[in-house]
This record gives structure tokens, C-alpha cells and sequence, in this order.
């Protein structure tokens, strides 16, 4: 199993596309996929052609209620990760995150308090920054407060435009092998969330949904490896374009 913390550096880099496009990359893989959702005011249902205002089956919903879509399984465990239910279940032992399903949980939206429940059972945390400006003064507090185990992706990557390449580099040479994955900057990502359909679906041949099929790889193989929690040397080599 795996459990995948999606989180972002900023609002607005993406991070809720990203863990639903990978989520359904995952699963098209003919792995097992669940999404987990922490914020009530999340859009995650908008990718999968679901009203974003539709409730998600709860985190305790029988299977049958929770059927998947694309092939994932959309679970909500807002209100166990307000009360403290969700930290206190995994810390107890009363539920775990086993098994041979890989957890893809979207930390959009969420205090800290809410993410540090999660991250001492996570198998991997990847924050996502894009090459602006803001993301770029606030890489330094992230280094501060993330755990020194959480991995990166640069989304939005865009080395045509001089600023955005500019700041890539940097990221790169600052991040280092924390910097596990890029996507390139492409508009039929926002076109398939506008249309409410998949990536995959819309722009099968996307240069990011390439990107983001090389990251779900390297998560699958952390997944088939390891029950342990992961350090960037776990993961399988990242493809050229990270």
C-alpha cells in the first residue's frame, strides 16, 4: 500500500488536479485507487464529471455506497479529520491505511493541524510549487515547516517564458533529489477541468498526462516494494522530464 499526501506550497498551484489526475492514472494502471478528501470546500468531484457541490461518500461508507469513478474510489473524511477521529483511528490501530490500495489524499484547503494527523502514516508527502514568483519566496518557510522527508513537483513548468525557467533552475538546485517530479505547463489540463472531464479522457496524448503517468509509475513501485514510510531514495528513477 501507499499512502500519498498531496499538498501546495500556495493556493492555486494545482494541487487538487494533480491528485485527481493521478489518482485516475493510478488506477488506470490497474492499481486500486482511493481519493481522499479533507476539505468541504473542495472541487474534486468537478474532475471526475461530478457536481462539485454533490457530497463524497463519507470515509466509513460501505464499499457498495462508494463505488469508483474512473476507477477511484472518492471517499470524504472531513468531519473525522475535524473532530480528530481520522489521527486518533490510525494512531489506535482502529483503521489503517493497509492493503494493496494506493491513498491519494488532497491536503487543499486543510490547517496544519488536520495534515499532521496524516503525516506520521504517510508513506510520502509531495508539495507542489509552480515557477512564480510567490511559490518562490515562500520555498524557504516550506523547507522550515515540512517534514525533511517531504518530496516536491514543479507544475506549470514552462521553460519558453524566461522568468518561469529562471526560477525552475533555481527550484532544481535548491530541492535537489527532493524535487521528484515536473509537469509541463499545458493548457488541455484546464480545458479537461472546464469541461469536467479526465485529463486522460480529453487529451490523451497531453504532455503533462505524461508527466503525471511517470510520477503514478514511480508511486506504483513504491507501493509494490515497501509497507515502510519512504525516502526520496525508495523511489524508482524519475523520468527526463522531472
Amino acid at each position: 500500500m501507499a499512502l500519498v499526501l498531496m499538498s501546495g506550497l500556495r493556493g492555486g498551484v494545482g494541487t487538487t488536479t494533480l491528485a485527481a489526475n493521478l489518482a485516475m492514472t493510478v488506477a488506470a494502471a490497474g492499481r486500486s485507487a482511493v481519493l481522499l478528501n479533507l476539505s468541504s470546500s473542495s472541487t474534486i468531484g468537478l474532475h471526475f464529471g461530478l457536481d462539485p457541490l454533490q457530497p463524497l461518500p463519507g470515509f466509513d461508507a460501505p464499499a457498495a455506497a462508494a463505488g469508483p469513478v474512473h476507477g477511484v474510489r472518492l471517499l470524504d473524511a472531513t468531519l473525522q479529520a475535524r473532530s480528530g477521529d481520522l489521527g486518533d483511528g490510525l494512531s489506535s490501530g482502529d483503521f489503517s491505511f493497509d492493503g494493496d490500495v494506493i491513498h491519494i489524499v488532497d491536503l487543499s484547503g486543510v490547517d496544519d493541524g488536520i495534515a499532521a494527523q496524516l503525516r506520521s502514516h504517510a508513506n510520502i508527502e509531495i508539495c507542489v510549487l509552480t515557477p512564480s514568483a510567490e511559490c518562490l519566496y515562500s520555498l524557504p518557510a516550506a523547507l522550515e515547516a515540512l517534514p525533511d522527508s517531504a518530496a516536491f513537483l514543479l507544475n506549470r513548468s514552462d521553460d519558453t517564458r524566461r522568468l518561469g525557467r529562471h526560477i525552475a533552475n533555481f527550484s532544481r538546485e535548491l530541492l535537489g533529489e527532493r524535487l521528484i517530479a515536473t509537469v509541463q505547463a499545458d493548457e488541455a489540463v484546464g480545458e479537461a477541468a472546464a469541461m469536467m472531464q479526465p485529463l486522460a479522457r480529453h487529451a490523451p496524448a497531453s504532455a503533462a498526462l505524461a508527466d503525471i503517468t511517470a510520477l503514478a509509475t514511480r508511486l506504483t513501485g513504491l507501493a509494490t516494494r515497501s509497507q515502510d514510510r519512504a525516502t526520496m531514495s525508495d523511489l524508482p528513477a524519475q523520468s527526463d522530464a522531472a
